[in-house]
């Protein structure tokens, strides 16, 4: 049902931009159009030179060209340049869902448009046809008013595309896309637009060139970023297993809640950078236990209330370890909070309800679902079934319920099972 919702929405904005593609086509007689090819391909090469971040949702510099686009030759300047900003390797590479780009370059190029023709309305002009005519008011407003339109218009397409691929209402749609933290770089990348705009309508190819320099410079410095993070994390999880390696029957937990609570992220749309502060905490969930004695995790028989208590110090001594370690101070509470229960019965500050963070609720409910599902040394592991049936069981009393419930979903349709 949700792949047919999705597939119509693409078709819907499909049809609209063709329709859109048809009016502005006229528009290549009026215009010179190498400029508009020039930014093309400055936009191809920008788009296959984005960079997946592992604190953001991804690095693309596309936006300066759509915008020069937008400048240079209005509605048709910023369909195409939009429309070109589409078009990415990696996603073929990755092999993308053919819904997801198809709806993706049909809201760049109607995006594009449409901010394109509010800047010609508001009288900006477009600086190859009329910018010797344009009044002040339109120069000032019209650039403003068209970054904005297509900011918010971009943000809608997408939102209402996360919507129907996740159930979630519209205000945890915005709060998983989290606007308010895009704003510094999109004024970056405009006004970057709008040097590269004129420069090009100056005919300073030179200029250009040299303006596209720095963000490939930028480029290799986030990369650099990005392979010291993933060295942190891979260094994790080398620990993590030498850790584990003690006790059989917890080897390899940290990795598949890992895997879990990251699934679980990505169905509720949560942003790329909280999904990966999960995957380290979830890696480290259970580090403390490396102050538990091996007999008392290993027990067959029913532990004593002082053995109890000391597991139940894992969570404190976890969170002890990790904070003492910069790139791993933002998984403190979740490590600390992960056995804490919905209800507020849990440990070790019986948080309730939502003042146990949003993160660490993930956790929880990825944990149990691998805890019930993993032998243990005083019991074996339940079918996948069971478990699911137990974590809709507790949903509402030991675990979120809406997170419990959108789990037992994800689980139920990637592996087949029947709940």
């Amino acid at each position: 049902m949700r792949e047919r919702l999705l597939w119509t929405y693409a078709g819907l904005l499909t049809v609209v931009a063709l329709l859109g593609g048809v009016l502005v086509l006229p528009g290549w007689l009026a215009v010179d159009p190498w400029p508009i090819a020039a930014l093309v391909v400055v936009t191809l090469v920008l788009s296959n030179m984005a960079l997946e971040l592992p604190f953001a949702v991804s690095l693309s510099l596309t936006f300066a060209p759509i915008f020069a686009g937008i400048l240079i030759a209005g509605p048709l300047g910023g369909a195409v340049t939009g429309l070109a900003s589409a078009v990415s390797l990696q996603e073929i590479r990755e092999h993308k869902p053919a819904v997801l780009m198809l709806t993706n370059a049909s809201q760049l190029f109607i995006s594009g448009l449409l901010s394109g023709w509010v800047l010609v309305l508001l009288g900006g002009g477009a600086l190859q046809t009329s910018a010797s005519g344009s009044s002040l008011v339109g120069r000032i407003a019209g650039p403003i008013v068209a970054v904005t339109l297509f900011f918010v218009l971009n943000l809608l397409f997408v939102g209402v595309h996360v919507g129907l691929k996740t159930s979630m209402n519209a205000s945890q749609v915005l709060r998983a896309l989290a606007p308010g933290s895009y704003w510094a770089s999109l004024l970056v990348l405009a006004l970057l637009g709008y040097v590269m705009a004129h420069l090009i309508a100056m005919s300073s190819w030179l200029g250009v060139v040299l303006l596209v320099l720095p963000f490939m410079a930028a480029r290799r410095t986030f990369r650099v970023y990005a392979e010291l993070t993933e060295a942190y994390t891979s260094t994790v999880r080398s620990l993590v297993t030498a850790i584990e390696a003690k006790d059989p029957y917890t080897r390899g937990h940290s990795e598949r809640v890992a895997v879990y609570a990251r699934r679980l992220a990505e169905a509720i749309a949560l942003q790329r950078s909280e999904a990966d502060l999960l995957e380290r905490a979830a890696l480290l969930h259970d580090v403390g236990k490396i102050g538990v004695a091996l007999d008392t995790l290993t027990s067959p028989a029913q532990l004593s209330a002082e053995e109890v208590r000391l597991i139940r110090q894992h969570p404190i001594i976890g969170s002890e370890l990790v904070e003492d370690v910069e790139f791993l101070a933002d998984i403190v509470p979740i490590v600390r909070h992960h056995h804490e229960r919905y209800d507020g019965a849990g440990y070790p500050d019986g948080l309730v309800g939502d003042q146990i963070p949003q993160l660490a609720r993930i956790l929880a409910v990825a944990d149990a679902y691998d805890a019930m599902t993993s032998d243990r040394a005083y019991r074996p592991g339940m079918t996948q079934v069971q478990a699911l049936v137990e974590i809709a069981r507790v949903a509402g009393t030991q675990l979120d319920r809406e997170l419990a419930l959108q789990f037992t979903a994800v689980v139920a349709v990637d592996q087949g099972a029947a709940v």
